[in-house]
């Protein structure tokens, strides 16, 4: 019996280095799970402080796109919401004018795969459109810009604040404007 106790001593001494190595990897590995977690905390609340923005997750409810009876002088008109994941794409995309935008669109789009998504919609005279969090998603994003194709010359481009709120876009016959609604 005692050479029987022995061997177990001699086996369990054997393995409890490994099963310590292995707890220990496991405890490491829930801190590391957790320290990412306080990593996204920590660089969404940096985000609210900084100078420059970088990119957060949406978090918003709906948009709505209302065109007037006499939208785009009686026109179809398109129109595209651009969701930016990095400062320098949106500084550049907040220069050019839609006509600009629409005209170079595929260009940019193939030039910034990575950096942008684009939602497009056409609209005709008194058309109601409602988007809503769902079916645009909440992707994480420096910026959003909405560009209308409008027949009038102008920028027809706005930035839309990254808040916690809902949008309704009028376009109406020659320009459009951008309303922000709390929840």
């Amino acid at each position: 019996m005692t050479l029987a106790m022995n061997s177990f001593s001699i086996g369990l001494w054997h393995w409890l280095p490994r099963m310590a190595a292995a707890s220990l990897l496991m405890t490491v590995s829930g801190c590391a799970m957790v320290g990412g977690v306080a990593n996204v905390v920590a660089s969404s609340t940096a985000n609210l402080f900084s100078a420059t923005p970088t990119a957060s997750f949406l978090d918003w409810k709906a948009m709505t796109l209302v065109a007037a009876p006499d939208v785009n002088q009686n026109s179809p008109l398109a129109v595209d919401l651009v969701f930016v994941r990095d400062q320098a794409t949106l500084d550049k995309l907040l220069t050019l004018p839609a006509a600009k935008w629409f005209a170079s669109k595929d260009e940019l789009q193939k030039t910034y795969p990575n950096t942008m998504t684009v939602r497009s919609w056409e609209l005709v005279p008194q058309q109601v459109l409602q988007l809503s969090e769902e079916a645009l998603g909440s992707p994480r994003v420096a910026g959003m810009v909405i560009f209308a194709d409008y027949l009038s010359p102008g920028d027809h481009r706005a930035r839309l604040p990254l808040t916690r709120e809902a949008f309704l876009v009028n376009l109406d016959s020659r320009s459009f404007s951008v309303q922000a609604r709390p929840r």
